[in-house]
This record gives C-alpha cells, sequence and structure tokens, in this order.
C-alpha cells in the first residue's frame, strides 16, 4: 500500500462521501445488529471452517456460529450487521476477519465472539472512487485508471449491492477481500484502510472471484471464479495474471488443493477438473453425474471432499483424480439427493460438518 496515496484518499474520499450523502440508498441490514435466535443454527448457512479447535458458520441476516466442541453445540456471535455473512478467516486465534453481502467486513479481536464493521459497499464506491481519481490524475498515460473511475462510479450508482465472497489473511495485519464483478481489496494495517486493487488483476470482464487455493511458493495462489476465470496471483509481486489454458468456460465456485502439490476445482453442472503442473494443462475428473459443486476441503488424511448443491458428498482417494458418492449418515434425509449443501469441513472422528438450507448438521463420513 502506497502511503502517500492512502493520505490522499482519505481526504478525498471524505470529500466524496459527504457531497453524496442526501443521495446515498439507505441500507438498514448495515445499521441494525444480527439478532439472536435459537433457530440460528437451523437457518441457512453458507459457510464452516475450522481455525485451531474452533468452528465457524457464517449464514444469512448476520449469523455467526462458534462452537468449541467439535460441532456438537453453537453459540452466536454479537455482529453489528443484518447482512448475509458468507466467510471468515482467523489468521491468529483471536484476530479474524468475516465478509458478506453490501460489501460488508467485519473484524473480531476476541476469538470470533463479537465482531464490530470495519469496511461496507457504500465506502467501496466512494473510496475506490477518490483512489482510482488520485491515481488517473499521477499517471495521465495509463488507460486503465479512467476505466476504473468509471466503475467506481457505477458502483456507487449501484449502492451497496455487492457481496464479497472470500476473505484471506496471509498474515495479522496483511489480507485480501474478494467478491462479485471482480471486487478485490486489500490491508495492509490490520483493516484500518482498504483499498481496491483491481489494477493489480488481469480480469477486464469483471467477473465474480469465488474461491481461491495457495499454489507451491510462497504467496503464490489460484483464484477462481465466473466464466471459466482463473487467476494465478503473487502476493509478493502484486499482480494477478489470468489462465488461458482452462478447458471450460463455466463457472468455478471452488478451487483446493491436494496432498501431492495439484489442484482442483468445481463448478456449475457438476464439471470439475485437475491440474498437477501449475495450471498448464488440465484434466476432467472421474466422478459420478452431480449438480454443482460448491464447495470442497481437504481432511487431514489426505482425502478430498466435495459438495453439491443438491446434497451429493463426493470423496477422493486419489488426489482428486477420481470422485466417488460418499453414503455418509445421520444427517437423516436432510443432506441427500434431495437436500441442499452449501459448505463442507473436516469435523472430528471421522464426521463432516455441512450447512445448507437446512442449517448446521454433523453426517459419519466412512474410511
Amino acid at each position: 500500500m502506497k502511503l502517500k496515496i492512502v493520505v490522499l484518499v482519505c481526504a478525498l474520499a471524505f470529500t466524496a462521501t459527504s457531497s453524496a450523502a442526501s443521495d446515498e440508498i439507505t441500507y438498514d441490514v448495515l445499521e441494525l445488529p444480527a439478532v439472536q435466535s435459537d433457530l440460528a443454527t437451523k437457518s441457512l448457512i453458507y459457510s464452516i471452517s475450522k481455525f485451531g479447535d474452533r468452528y465457524f458458520a457464517t449464514g444469512q441476516h448476520g449469523h455467526i456460529l462458534y462452537s468449541e466442541d467439535g460441532g456438537d453445540t453453537w453459540q452466536q456471535a454479537q455482529v453489528p450487521v443484518r447482512s448475509s455473512i458468507l466467510d471468515v478467516d482467523f489468521p491468529t486465534p483471536e484476530l479474524g476477519w468475516a465478509v458478506g453481502h453490501e460489501g460488508v467486513i467485519l473484524h473480531s479481536s476476541d476469538g470470533g465472539k463479537t465482531w464490530v464493521k470495519q469496511f461496507d459497499g457504500l465506502r467501496y464506491g466512494t473510496e475506490g472512487l477518490a483512489y482510482y481519481e488520485a491515481l488517473a490524475e499521477a499517471n495521465p498515460d495509463n488507460e486503465l485508471y479512467p476505466l476504473l473511475v468509471d466503475e467506481m462510479d457505477f458502483a456507487i450508482s449501484q449502492g451497496a449491492d455487492k457481496p464479497l465472497f472470500r476473505v484471506a489473511f496471509p498474515t495479522s495485519t496483511h489480507g485480501y477481500a474478494l467478491g462479485a464483478y471482480g471486487m478485490i481489496l486489500e490491508t495492509e494495517d490490520g483493516g484500518e484502510h482498504w483499498v481496491p486493487v483491481l489494477e493489480n488483476v488481469d480480469n477486464p470482464g469483471f467477473y465474480h472471484i469465488f474461491d481461491f487455493a495457495p499454489m507451491p511458493g510462497e504467496g503464490k495462489f489460484f483464484a477462481s471464479g465466473e466464466a471459466g476465470l482463473l487467476i494465478e496471483g503473487d502476493i509478493n509481486a502484486e499482480v494477478g495474471r489470468k489462465v488461458e489454458t482452462i478447458p471450460w468456460e463455466g463457472s468455478f465456485f471452488t478451487i483446493i488443493d491436494t496432498a501431492d502439490g495439484g489442484l482442483v476445482m468445481g463448478g456449475l453442472r457438476g464439471n470439475m477438473f485437475r491440474t498437477d503442473d501449475g495450471g498448464m494443462t488440465w484434466t476432467a475428473v472421474k466422478k459420478p453425474m452431480t449438480s454443482a459443486i460448491v464447495d470442497s476441503t481437504r481432511l487431514s488424511d489426505g482425502r478430498l471432499v466435495a459438495v453439491g448443491i443438491g446434497g451429493e458428498v463426493l470423496v477422493s482417494k486419489d488426489n482428486g483424480v477420481s470422485f466417488e458418492n460418499a453414503p455418509v449418515s445421520g444427517g437423516g434425509q436432510k443432506y441427500t439427493s434431495s437436500g441442499y449443501i452449501y459448505a463442507v469441513a473436516e469435523g472430528p472422528d471421522d464426521t463432516l460438518l455441512v450447512g445448507g438450507r437446512n442449517g448446521i448438521h454433523k453426517v459419519k463420513l466412512p474410511k
């Protein structure tokens, strides 16, 4: 982050926000705290993650839940918004960030029990406009910055309607938030400032970015998205290059790294592809016919689990070369071909924690 630009942006953003205040669309979900509910664990769940010995689940109406007993019981965190929350990350046991609809970015400093709002989609437009206007003025020969000025003008006209899908903090101060229409925000000071970095990523169509996975090499990663988008990123070089070798132009909702250094992507129509050479070539994964693959995880024993939105649970024992249907038990009819799954995480003692339209359930996964 360039400090001189940050100072200029802060000054310009204040002016832009003040002048546009009368025209702003108001969002009650950004102003009202999440309601404490006994039904939160049975409501719509978008993500389940494990950090240390604690599990976190995120869902609609600002729900963030945490479990300290392997997912048997859950407590609801104090959250200052009612926006749907889509993802969390904890670089340390105490410091965490969460993102979701209306471009919200939340921060916790007590292990996820309470949260404060750091950023939202209204600020994305106004502060992003000031940021790129400053860059355009300082770099008059760069044709990209005027395009990004127009993009931020458009963001202001749309209000806080864009969701952030993923958040990642490589360190306790340096993090990224990724989302719809190519939104990428970066912070280098623990969220005190969030700055758009669209100019560093090769995504001229402003396609949605849904997920990411680490690549071999410190600070390198892949980010998958809409319309066959795959970005090869390098945090150290602050650059994201579009990968042109993808064999399919549909959306990829999930990407996971394998134990042998490969990568597996899953998306619409149940399509899954695997690479073992850093994305130079791809092969179709051998698997049963399923609905869209929406989440995946690597178990501690190296097996991969992928889930379909229609309720399918697939397991791979060969680093993603092939997947088979897994006869999970304990979920009743809630997570079968007639159910819905949006999220999966490894639970204790050969279990999976699955989340979706029917809330959170623990199911037994056979060896």
